[in-house]
């Protein structure tokens, strides 16, 4: 008979312990510098900031821990942030831990919000002297914990992970115990506290042994310091330090847009979910009725069992590398596009509405706060390119042809929702840096871009171009400038590879300037491992990958085009003090509330989003409004025009002077 045995201790490994014995832990693990302080006046008389280039700098992070039962009790005073992804993600309220380190001590203060962060406001002479630098890991996501808290940030603020990732975007992880790893940090502690969640079941860091969550705490901020010293060092070398600058600036931006988040229709959600319901429904009941049999839709093998039945062509279906049915959903529509397989576009409709139900109705309906406004977490280091991502809800992966889902975002009262949409950005700056003379001359004309490329490939005037011929066009530019492959361009322009071949010949015919440039910037990476784009950024690639890099160079610098030029739009909102605010961007779009006694300034945004001198041709951004919500805008474009502001002072304007945590200013937690 088998006995169960018991769990076996985890037993510390001096040096790199990887689990917490409470009875060893203070002898073997104690650090002389890492202190754990009970008086903020204490912590404030202790810490002295230390000195590099000339300025005064301290670290800070914070320990944080969910507190309200769901969004919907969320107060305004606060914003939710959450830990993890997808549904490992845990929501995140307000801290209960502040570490400091000044260069040579780290110390850590522990303070609760039934105590109503009296401890932790004590430290408000430190956090808000202009004259001391702030340096942070994930540096916005501590400003909203730290503003949760009832408190403020003055002075210049710095993130390790935006840092990092200009430094080296390469490296698989920006985890700060990674990249701590080979800055000569101290991550023993991580291990251990990883081993005690797993160990006992815990979630919640206040569970976590103080002894033990005040030398993880410390370590933090060590970490973070030795972090900063390497990758600023390696930026100011690689002269990265004013696009870095700005991605501070950004950050400042983006935090003001989460705190204000986007406003939900509450009268909307019933008959949204409703509608979606009964499409899944009657997608689903199609399905079945042509299948002549119910089965599991998700399932790859009864898919193509039933394919098979009735009738598909094995022939149209790929395999996989081990030999299996390949049904992705790019498979899938391959079958109902070019094969016409009705089956198949029931199920993709089906899957649609699926995800537009579960992932989008319920899901921001579910993050919705008490004055029903979600507040979306924008990433702005997700891409190696720069580009920024959104989480919480994924505002960025929206349907753009199905207006359903943003149909439920309306403004405040008092403000309508404008929406400026750079105008095929990436293909004026394709344009800019292949010095393409004939589109550039189009574009500068005010034509559309897909428009003037059709008009070069097929020798005609633009205003004769057909709606056909500038999707092909659209389609051929996109395929140069992603480094698309000629299958993947012959699919998505429904022609033979001969046919696709004769046409990217005819392309590169009437636009001669494109090859080159291609081959230019392939030859760059091979010679010198890297491209650099307007704004300085760099993006390092093989040899083997040199086909990525036009992409990544034209993709970066429209990334750091509508970064800029976000800073500047926000500096301008807050110079005049306007009640109109930015609160959402995605891709190369700005969603700005827009207050009804401001409507005055409109031109003067989309002139500030706009270039006309930098770049070889123009830079221009399209204008709609939100009629009423952001699914339904008014018909046609804006006509606003644009108005060239006469005052710069907006430019000068300090992002870190605090200003910024007044949005939703605290008042009680009660």
């Amino acid at each position: 008979m088998s006995v169960i045995q018991p769990k076996r201790r985890a037993v510390i490994q001096k040096g790199n312990g990887v689990s917490y014995n409470p009875e060893t832990f203070a002898q073997e693990h104690k650090i002389a510098s890492f202190r754990t302080i009970e008086d903020p006046e204490e912590l404030l008389q202790l810490v002295q900031p230390f000195e590099f280039v000339g300025r005064r700098f301290i670290v800070f992070d914070t320990e944080t821990h969910p507190y309200y039962g769901d969004s919907h009790r969320v107060p305004s005073t606060v914003t939710r942030r959450w830990v993890g992804t997808g549904k490992q993600a845990s929501p995140q309220d307000f801290p209960f831990c502040i570490s400091i380190y000044d260069g040579k001590r780290a110390y850590t203060i522990f303070d609760s919000v039934e105590n109503d962060f009296a401890l932790f406001r004590q430290l408000s002479p430190l956090f808000e002297d202009p004259t001391i630098e702030k340096i942070a890991h994930n540096a916005k996501y501590d400003m909203h914990m730290l503003a949760n808290a009832g408190m403020r940030i003055v002075g210049r603020l710095h993130d390790t992970v935006v840092l990092a990732k200009l430094a080296d975007e390469n490296r698989n992880s920006f985890m700060l115990k990674d990249l701590a790893v080979k800055a000569g940090g101290i991550i023993k502690f991580e291990h251990m506290v990883d081993a005690y969640k797993q160990m006992n079941k815990v979630t919640d860091y206040r569970r976590i042994p103080a002894e033990l969550l005040a030398a993880y705490a410390n370590a933090d901020v060590y970490n973070c310091y030795h972090v900063f010293m390497k990758e600023y060092a390696k930026a100011e070398h690689d002269e990265l330090i004013a696009l870095y600058d700005n991605e501070c600036e950004v950050m400042v931006a983006l935090y003001a847009m989460e705190r204000y988040g986007m406003r939900v229709d509450t009268e909307y959600e019933a008959p949204l979910k409703d509608e979606l319901q009964r499409l899944a429904d009657e997608a689903e009941s199609a399905i079945y009725q042509e299948a002549g049999q119910m089965f599991n839709i998700n399932s790859g093998k009864q898919l193509y069992e039933v394919l098979m039945r009735i009738g598909v062509n094995s022939g149209w279906i790929g395999k996989t590398d081990k030999g299996n049915p390949k049904l992705d959903k790019f498979a899938l529509q391959r079958l109902a596009d070019v094969h016409g397989v009705g089956i198949v576009q029931k199920i993709l409709d089906f899957r649609k509405y699926e995800k537009l139900l579960g992932t989008y109705a319920y899901g921001i309906y579910a993050q919705m706060d008490s004055i029903d406004r979600v507040h979306a977490s924008i990433n702005q280091t997700e891409a190696t390119t720069g580009r920024m991502s959104i989480t919480k809800p994924a505002l960025q992966t929206l349907p753009k042809k199905d207006k359903r889902i943003r149909s439920a975002f309306i403004p405040e009262d008092n403000y309508v929702l404008y929406f400026m949409d750079l105008d095929q950005i990436e293909y004026r700056l394709f344009a800019h840096y292949s010095k393409a003379k004939g589109l550039i001359e189009a574009i500068t004309a005010g034509y559309d871009v897909h428009s003037a490329t059709a008009a070069l490939i097929f020798n005609k005037s633009v205003d004769d171009v057909t709606p056909d011929e500038r999707q092909k066009a659209k389609t051929v530019n996109f395929a140069l400038v992603y480094g698309q492959g000629d299958v993947a361009t012959s699919e998505m322009l429904k022609i033979s590879m001969t046919e696709t071949v004769a046409f990217k010949a005819n392309y590169f015919g009437a636009i001669p300037e494109s090859r080159p440039f291609i081959s230019t910037v392939h030859e760059v990476i091979k010679a010198r491992g890297f491209i650099k784009n307007f704004y300085g950024r760099r993006r390092r690639l093989s040899s083997n990958d040199c086909y990525k890099a036009p992409n990544a160079l034209i993709q970066g610098c429209a990334a750091d085009y509508i970064k800029f030029k976000l800073v500047n739009i926000y500096k301008y909102l807050e110079y005049h003090n306007l009640k109109t605010r930015l609160v959402c961007i995605v891709h190369d779009e700005l969603i700005i509330e827009v207050h009804k006694e401001e409507l005055s300034h409109v031109p003067v945004l989309r002139w500030l989003l706009s270039d006309f001198e930098a770049f070889r041709c123009p830079i221009t951004a399209g204008v709609e409004m939100g009629d009423p919500s952001w699914g339904q805008k008014a018909d046609g474009q804006a006509d606003v025009g644009f108005d060239e502001p006469q005052d710069k002072m907006y430019l000068h304007h300090n992002v870190y002077d605090g200003s910024v945590f007044d949005i939703y200013r605290r008042t009680t937690h009660a």
